[in-house]
């Protein structure tokens, strides 16, 4: 009896010794839900900064993975190619609304879809481009923080 004690209390322990080799494990995180309410507050976000012509909160709302395609020569640009434009344009806008907005929610990314009807300004104050384009923005929640991931858009034909 004494044997078989002992030769149990010798595999708990060589068992909690292999176990403390092993190297420590990040913990697993949970995925952080998005809501629909945050969704559409990084769109406004994003929208008040085009308006105020403000580059800065770009930096914040876009996530460095993020992408734009959309233009008419089939390119793509990223945050600092997009940034940089923004930041040097020589036009502001002075208009951006929003219609038919549609959220959909899975788990920590959020897909906004919808049109906006866009007016730009010329800084040299002639020029006026008025843009109406479909649009769908993907927005991740990660450590917190919700950030654009992805954003395509597609002109409207004129009625």
């Amino acid at each position: 009896m004494k044997k078989v004690t002992v030769l149990m209390v010798l595999t708990i322990i060589a068992s909690s010794c292999r176990d403390s080799e092993k190297p420590n494990e990040a913990p697993k995180t949970v995925a952080e839900k998005i809501t629909g309410e945050e969704a559409l507050g990084l769109l406004h976000q994003w929208t008040e900064a085009y308006l105020a012509g403000d580059a800065a909160p770009l930096r914040e709302i876009l996530d460095e993975s993020w992408v734009y395609s959309g233009s008419s020569d089939g390119t793509v640009s990223d945050k600092d190619a997009t940034i940089t434009e923004f930041a040097n344009a020589d036009y502001t806008f002075q208009d951006i609304v929003y219609e038919g907005l549609d959220v959909r929610l899975y788990g920590d990314v959020a897909v906004v879809r919808g049109s906006e009807s866009m007016v730009i300004v010329g800084n040299s104050g002639g020029d006026t481009t008025k843009l109406r384009l479909r649009f769908t923005d993907v927005y991740q929640k990660k450590d917190g923080k919700i950030k654009a991931i992805a954003t395509h858009s597609s002109p409207i034909a004129e009625e």
